[in-house]
């Protein structure tokens, strides 16, 4: 109880602070549910208001699963949920702006305002939904924020599942499918809790991050799809979850949340149309709570240079200190007449915030060596959002 209260004073703090120092309202129903920044007009200051909102940004939590290091392939076993940690992460959900207000208020408010309350909170990452990213994937870059998770694109294959067995199945039916007792149905309230389990279980073997599934997120993504004319499908061979997919059938993307027990199966139910379309953003906001979770095999080090355009602590020149516990930063003095580092500590690296986070999740490389290849990264990731 005395964590609870202890967080919940934390956020409140946070949340005064940053209204304080970026002059925008921000707002909280209760504890667990998406922060809201705005920019208000003045008739509007002390509650929302459709009309009275200038421009928004959304901050939705989520808990991720980042694989403990090393890999528990080591001890001869698959993955498992028990080889996780659980991570605080949040997701940038929905940008609006009025007209004419999208870059003022964006770049120099909300955004800004919304990175300094996660970095009080010591939250390590931040990311951003494919639509967001889509639309707005040059404005997040210039804040930091770099593409980690490229999504594949699908198809219904049409021999093994045609357009009438999914209308059938999504009115309640029980529809077999081309083998012997394979079926195809709807994911009812009851079974959500199993499909959350049958999920994080295949993910955490392939994947070293990916938000955890649960009862409570599917119930909300069967709600969403069911909205917009879609639903949540799963196939059964004798009783025992063979995979799952969503079908959103208002989107052009209208194939996601894709998980399968094996290969194969995926391949007879669902053609790639696309082998990996850009689609999520991300960005390091806390860098010591993220670092603490990668790890090597043995101590290295590694002299760093980090260019960070709203979180001043994650920008200069660092010592990158790595062991098989984990791994923290810590900032070189500046010396020199012009405040340029001894020439020992140049940075055996210079990148961005942005590129050092697709590093760490293993979407791009900054160096090719031993001492990098050493280094236990957060990725591959996997990640799909639909709530």
């Amino acid at each position: 109880m005395d964590q609870i209260i202890g967080e919940r004073e934390a956020e409140q703090d946070a949340i005064e602070r940053v209204k304080k120092e970026y002059d925008i309202a921000v707002f909280q129903k209760e504890q667990g549910d998406p922060v809201i920044f705005a920019v208000q007009s003045e008739e509007s200051a002390d509650q929302i208001q459709q009309n009275g909102i200038l421009s928004k940004l959304e901050l939705v939590p989520r808990v991720a699963a980042m694989r403990r290091n090393p890999s528990a392939s080591r001890v001869k076993r698959l993955p498992c949920m028990a080889d996780i940690n659980r991570v605080e992460t949040r997701r940038i959900r929905a940008v609006s702006a009025g007209e004419g207000d999208c870059e003022s208020s964006l770049a120099r408010r909300l955004l800004p305002g919304a990175l300094a309350y996660q970095n009080l909170l010591q939250v390590p990452l931040c990311f951003v939904d494919s639509d967001s990213a889509a639309s707005m994937a040059d404005f997040f870059e210039r804040f930091g924020f770099h593409y980690i998770y490229d999504r594949p694109c699908y198809d219904l294959n049409p021999e093994t599942i045609s357009a009438d067995m999914m209308e059938r199945a999504a009115a309640g039916e029980t529809v077999s499918l081309d083998g012997p007792n394979i079926t195809l149905q709807m994911a009812a309230q009851e079974d959500l809790l199993a499909l959350a389990h049958f999920v994080n279980a295949r993910l955490c073997r392939q994947y070293r991050f990916f938000p955890i599934r649960s009862a409570a997120y599917y119930e909300r993504m069967q709600e969403t799809l069911q909205n917009n004319g879609g639903n949540l499908f799963q196939i059964m061979e004798d009783g025992v979850r063979k995979g799952c997919f969503a079908y959103a059938g208002y989107s052009s993307e209208h194939i996601s949340e894709v998980v399968f027990d094996k290969e194969a199966d995926r391949e007879r139910y669902l053609v790639t149309r696309e082998s990996g379309k850009l689609a999520v953003m991300a960005r390091i906001v806390n860098l010591s709570a993220m670092l603490k979770h990668i790890s090597g095999t043995g101590k290295i080090t590694v002299a760093i240079r980090l260019t960070d355009p709203v979180i001043a602590e994650n920008d200069g020149l660092f010592l990158w200190y790595i062991d098989t516990a984990g791994s923290r930063m810590e900032r070189v003095e500046q010396s020199g007449d012009k405040g340029e580092a001894d020439a020992s500590m140049r940075p055996e690296i210079t990148t961005t915030i942005g590129a050092f986070t697709a590093f760490i999740f293993d979407y791009i490389q900054l160096k090719q060596n031993a001492k990098f290849d050493s280094i236990y990264l957060a990725g591959p990731a996997w990640m799909n959002e639909i709530d």
